[in-house]
């Protein structure tokens, strides 16, 4: 006999009446995994969510949130003007909530699951981080405590590697010494190989995760498989949420070193 999935409402008093013991325990499932250094973001974004539902039709019940819902809480976001990075994010955040729901059988069905990221019809023109901002999100880097992301980050922000060229690598595709340091791009755009240099920077905050992780996948998820993209593009737009920056993506970052040839008066991040 298959489980009923048990019925979760929500009336005006949102913070009390739903968040509960649901909220505690999806507290619990997002520390557990790789996404517990954004747990408060992701309980306010449902909470966001689930106060929307409830204005709309007086009450949240979670088996009746369907993906007409989604969609047009999708619109009213983009009404708000908020920055398609933005919304993708919360999207990201709904799917997560709405499959965890399903796993513990509370819903039938996850609504979010399908629902198409806002794509945006031109294709602006690269967006250059701010020395300012570029502190603030590495900042928020350090403050999650996470080497891992960290070191990704400086890939990315340093060398100027592609998302998908960080999640290929091995252990032995970077070399690191006390005055010097490469890393090799095997199966780069176009198929292309090439060779990295490392900055002092980008060394010591590489080295300091190799240390702390000597063994398995270079860039491990919570499953200690590689790393993949959208892994990559759900930390990093959450950490620039958490930095206060709109519309960064992991293609933002890699346009650092040629932004410091073009401003040369910006100096390198220490």
């Amino acid at each position: 006999m298959s489980k009923i999935p048990k019925v979760v409402y929500l009336t005006k008093d949102t913070s009390e009446n739903f968040f509960g013991d649901i909220q505690e325990r999806f507290r619990d499932y997002l520390e557990s995994t790789d996404r517990g250094r954004s747990t408060r973001v992701y309980l306010g974004e449902i909470r966001r969510f689930a106060g929307w539902i409830t204005e709309k039709y007086g009450a949240f019940r979670a088996d009746s949130v369907t993906p007409l819902d989604v969609v047009q809480y999708r619109e009213s976001l983009q009404k708000m003007n908020k920055a398609p990075a933005t919304v993708n994010r919360i999207l990201v955040v709904l799917r997560v909530f709405f499959g965890w729901l399903k796993e513990e059988g509370e819903v039938r069905d996850n609504p979010v699951k399908g629902i198409k990221s806002v794509v945006v019809s031109e294709q602006p023109a690269p967006k250059w981080l701010t020395r300012q901002e570029q502190v603030a999100l590495v900042h928020a880097v350090r403050d999650g405590g996470n080497a891992r992301d960290e070191a990704m980050i400086a890939l990315m922000l340093h060398a100027g590697l592609r998302v998908s060229e960080v999640c290929a690598l091995d252990r032995g595709d970077i070399e690191i010494s006390e005055r010097k340091g490469l890393v090799r791009i095997r199966q780069g755009k176009g198929n292309k190989y090439r060779k990295v240099p490392l900055n002092k920077t980008a060394r010591r905050i590489i080295a300091n995760w190799l240390d702390s992780n000597p063994d398995g996948p270079l860039f491990p998820n919570s499953h200690m498989e590689s790393i993949r993209p959208k892994g990559v593009f759900n930390f990093v737009t959450e950490y620039a949420y958490r930095a206060k920056i709109e519309d960064v993506s992991p293609h933002t970052l890699r346009h650092y070193e040629k932004r410091l040839i073009m401003e040369p008066d910006v100096p390198r991040m220490a």
